[in-house]
């Protein structure tokens, strides 16, 4: 594919990047100073069960000092320095991964995580994670951004947008397709289900029941073979997607709950649950990319643990022995 015409990447700009990140090193400097400032005079003060108030002043200052200032300026400066789809495309020789959806569906996947080690990337950056290692990931940016979102690196087109993404959909060795509105996306569909082998297809759900049933409505027509019913779900969570939808060789669509919690991340459960799509792209990799985030995950969540069991232990200790 020629690149040479299509239009330049948005954004890109050292002194906003630079911006970006000063602001959040200082939400987090200004993070430390409340702390230390509330432990100092909550220790003046007498310590003792004072030091357990200032404990949750402290988060109740912090936390949104780290979700307004630090995540946001954070992931502006990832989306000043994201990759270039186009460079991803030019130096990796394998196949792409290729990402449609409606570019709506770009705004729910802006969400970012609620646990710590999540906090700080997008949705869609825990999703490119799970399936960047199979091959250059990549998608079509939305005309007119400022910015690119922060995880999949877009390629930007012209007019011609149609006769790229069907050159992208013929070199791809899997098609993500976040699931939504518009003609775009039900154009892609039909071309993704005329000329694509169903078993490197998945169709991501970032939504509830009700929008999946608009999505499913409009769709009607598209596969061979109606889709599944959404519910039930494992349970109401407005961060993250909960589901999936993977296919058998005749398009027949089975439903996949990406179950996920403090002890299993998004990136987790696409690589447990979506093992058999994995599986026939002979991706060997998959299962030992699973078992070191399990080992990370379970070794951060210890540390974090033992932490606070040791801050409680020493709030009790100057409460009640070293007063």
């Amino acid at each position: 594919m020629s690149t040479g015409s299509a239009p330049t990447r948005p954004g890109r700009s050292i002194p906003r990047a630079v911006a970006y990140f000063c602001g959040a090193v200082a939400g987090c400097a200004l993070i430390l100073v409340v702390v230390v400032a509330l432990a100092l005079v909550s220790d003046r003060l007498g310590g003792g069960a004072l030091y357990f108030a200032g404990l949750v002043a402290a988060h109740l200052v912090a936390r949104p000092i780290g979700r307004h200032v630090v995540v946001r300026c954070w992931v502006g400066f990832k989306r000043t320095v994201a990759a270039d789809g186009w460079s991803a495309l030019r130096d990796d020789p394998r196949p792409p991964v290729l990402y449609l959806r409606s570019f709506q569906v770009d705004d729910l996947l802006a969400r970012t995580g609620e646990t710590a080690l999540d906090y700080f990337r997008t949705e869609e950056e825990r999703l490119a994670r799970a399936f960047a290692p199979i091959g250059p990931l990549i998608a079509i940016g939305r005309p007119g951004e400022p910015l690119p979102p922060a995880g999949v690196p877009r390629v930007y087109v012209g007019d011609d947008w149609q006769r790229e993404v069907r050159d992208l959909v013929g070199r791809a060795r899997l098609v993500l397709i976040g699931a939504g509105r518009g003609e775009g996306l039900r154009w892609e569909l039909d071309l993704v289900t005329a000329t694509v082998d169903p078993r490197r297809v998945v169709v991501l759900l970032p939504f509830g029941d009700r929008e999946y049933d608009h999505f499913r409505s409009g769709v009607a027509g598209v596969f061979p073979h109606p889709l599944p019913d959404l519910s039930p779900l494992p349970g109401p969570d407005d961060h993250e997607t909960r589901a999936a939808l993977r296919f058998a060789g005749d398009w027949r669509a089975e439903l996949v709950h990406l179950r996920t919690g403090r002890a299993t991340s998004l990136e987790m459960a696409v690589l447990e649950q979506l093992a058999p799509v994995f599986a026939h792209l002979e991706d060997t990799q998959a299962p030992a990319r699973l078992r070191r985030q399990r080992d990370l995950r379970a070794l951060v969540l210890g540390v974090a643990g033992l932490t606070l069991a040791l801050t409680a232990l020493w709030g009790l200790l100057r409460a009640f022995v070293l007063r």
